[in-house]
């Protein structure tokens, strides 16, 4: 199987490389009314070192490579021979439906851009591959990536929307992300045509749950100025009051008084039921989002982004979990200890508030995704990236969850798969996603004047242009496991741009200093300061973010508003890290004194608080999340017992909120 698959990779190495060898660099030729503050980079530009090029190597021998082995589903994921028509265009058939699509869509992304990031020769030729078939079938009469089938019969268009109101429309606007990413990577003009035949049409747009095609085609039309693509926009945003069918449509409007109501709905006793819009599925809600962003981007009109932020300021109050993102099993419901999030969830969450941070060019979105990054992200996952769990709870004392939805409570074991599959396809997007997102370029009428933004933290190398001229920086740092970062600047010729790097809202007094000397640039309002300078290459960029500890607190309203607190240094939150045969196993004694492992805590906030320091040892040789964690919080619980806890993406089981007496 390894040896075919070698062959295969070789043959699509030859394709990919005539395709790049004649492709141009894309640029984004057509501007939205509001422009975003910063402009995303393609995959490529910047690229994953120290710890976090370990994580990615790990996960590209895992999951993101091996995808075509975990299941029988994802070698069908938009190929040339399977083609689901009537019933099997909806995803509930395991062997014959259209989920398939779905889960392509979702590794296809992260597939694409880990190869670049990577500038790993096979695996690019494997992600080319894989999208070979969509880059040579599609065609002006298909129904958006559904070539095998022809728009211009109604009865097909209604064979389509039967199945889910259009499930497989929903999956195809989830692909155009892989499609888009491939392009922007390549250059490959089939790509950007596929995209076009795709979104052209306005009918798709009110097809499938989410609503991901508007999306889509804004990005695209930066591109390609298409006058079709325009027109199906405008028809989306004019089209009111917006369709009800699905209740991801209502995200773009104001949030009501109560939006959300706090119950948990059991799937399989309510099957019969219309969902009800206030509990949506949390990763269909991002989803949808999403288009709203861009919408808000495309018409000028603030009042969608400004819609999208009250509910996410809602979701912020009520079901945040202290990992980061909110209680999404699979409805929204009020923050808890055993309440789960749904992997496909933490894949949204950190896609959508990365759109916002860039929409914005507001710091404070890009705080979000580190916390949702570092700490559930790392949680979704065992440490060779091959086994993941559906659901996390900030509180894993044993091995299954008690959740009520999906695979329920075997939903938080971690499995080679789960099904339905879309966590096991949705973990490909998490870490490639994060290492794209962590350089960003302020929008400017001139490249140079609006310079570089640093929007997220982790080691890795930028190589992008300013105003043609080659740019390299290379920041080495331990970071989030440490708060020094060191930046070396290197342009191909002096030039001269601000540089703006972002300050986290937990972060009091950062200090920064350039060549050796101290500088102290002010914070502005957006959480960025600015170092405008004319850049020398070796230039060198020192930053200090401290992390002092922080006790939060919150109540559980599952039961009772019980309160309960948790400990936070920096992005990072802190976990009691219970010892572990496996990791689906706990192990009984602790390996230190043979002693009975203690689940029991119980922390005061104000002793925990006084009483908190962390302490820090060397990196390890390679990065794999371990328990022995190079950076731990010590503090005392409420009976004055010492206790020592490590990040909660480094601990399988865990205690991570801890009642207060």
């Amino acid at each position: 199987m390894r040896k075919q698959a070698a062959i295969l990779c070789a043959l699509g190495a030859l394709t990919a490389s005539a395709v790049q060898a004649q492709a141009a660099t894309p640029v984004r030729t057509h501007a939205f009314k509001t422009p975003a503050r910063m402009e995303m980079l393609r995959p490529g530009e910047v690229k994953p070192q120290g710890w976090l090029r370990d994580w990615c190597l790990t996960a590209r021998n895992g999951y993101i490579s091996r995808m075509d082995e975990i299941d029988q589903a994802f070698p069908r994921a938009w190929n040339r021979d399977f083609h689901p028509r009537g019933r099997y265009l909806d995803w509930e058939d395991p062997n014959k439906g259209a989920w398939c699509t779905e889960g392509g869509a979702y590794w296809f992304e992260g597939l694409v851009r880990l190869a670049w990031e990577l500038d790993d020769a096979e695996l690019k030729a494997y992600a080319t591959r894989r999208l070979e078939p969509l880059l040579e079938r599609m065609n002006p009469n298909s129904i958006a990536f559904v070539y095998w089938m022809d728009r211009t019969d109604p009865a097909q268009m209604a064979e389509v929307e039967k199945a889910n109101h259009g499930f497989i429309v929903g999956a195809s606007g989830r692909t155009t992300r892989a499609m888009l990413a491939y392009y922007e990577a390549t250059g490959d003009e089939r790509a950007l045509r596929a995209l076009t035949w795709c979104l052209d049409d306005p009918r798709f747009y009110f097809f499938g749950n989410p609503i991901t095609l508007p999306a889509a085609a804004c990005d695209t039309w930066r591109y390609s100025g298409d006058d079709k693509l325009a027109q199906a926009i405008d028809n989306f945003i004019a089209t009111k009051p917006y369709p009800e069918r699905w209740p991801a449509m209502r995200y773009g409007l104001p949030v009501c008084h109560d939006a959300l109501r706090m119950r948990q709905r059991r799937d399989r006793e309510d099957s019969g039921k219309t969902w009800d819009w206030r509990l949506q599925h949390g990763v269909l809600c991002y989803e949808s989002m999403l288009s709203w962003v861009k919408a808000s981007l495309w018409s000028g009109d603030g009042q969608y982004i400004s819609n999208v932020r009250a509910w996410l300021d809602l979701h912020e109050r009520v079901c945040r979990q202290p990992h980061g993102v909110v209680v999404a099993d699979e409805q929204f419901g009020w923050a808890g200890p055993d309440r789960g999030t749904e992997t496909c969830t933490v894949a949204g969450d950190i896609l959508l508030y990365a759109t916002l941070a860039g929409a914005t060019g507001e710091g404070r979105f890009a705080d979000h995704v580190e916390r949702s990054f570092f700490n559930a992200g790392a949680a979704c996952s065992s440490r060779d990236f091959m086994h993941h769990v559906y659901f996390q709870a900030p509180n894993r004392t044993k091995a299954e969850g008690s959740f009520h939805a999906g695979p329920a409570g075997k939903g938080g074991l971690y499995k080679t798969k789960h099904w339905p599959l879309c966590c096991t396809a949705a973990l490909a997007r998490i870490l490639p996603g994060y290492v794209q997102w962590m350089w960003m370029k302020p929008s400017s009428a001139k490249a140079a004047k609006g310079g570089l933004a640093a929007m997220l933290y982790a080691p890795n190398t930028l190589e992008t242009e300013l105003d043609g001229c080659a740019v390299r920086i290379d920041t080495k740092t331990d970071y989030p496991f440490n708060e020094t970062l060191s930046m070396t600047v290197s342009p191909a010729r002096p030039l001269a741009f601000p540089l703006r790097l972002r300050v986290p809202e937990w972060c009091v007094n950062p200090r920064f200093a350039v060549n050796g000397e101290a500088v102290s640039p002010d914070v502005g309002a957006d959480g960025f300061v600015v170092i405008d300078r004319e850049w020398r290459q070796g230039d060198r960029v020192a930053i200090t973010l401290p992390m002092l500890p922080r006790v939060e607190t919150m109540r559980d309203f599952n039961d009772g508003g019980r309160p309960y607190c948790s400990l936070v240094c920096g992005p990072l939150l802190f976990a009691y890290g219970l010892p572990e045969q496996d990791e689906n196993t706990p192990a009984p004694v602790s390996a230190k004194d043979g002693r009975p492992v203690r689940t029991d805590w119980r922390l005061d906030p104000l002793r925990a608080a006084a009483y908190a320091q962390i302490v820090r040892t060397p990196m390890p040789a390679r990065w794999d999340w371990p328990l022995a964690a190079p950076v731990r919080l010590r503090t005392k619980s409420a009976d004055g017992a010492p206790l020592e806890l490590v990040p909660y993406g480094c601990a399988r089981f865990r205690i991570s909120m801890f009642p207060v007496p």
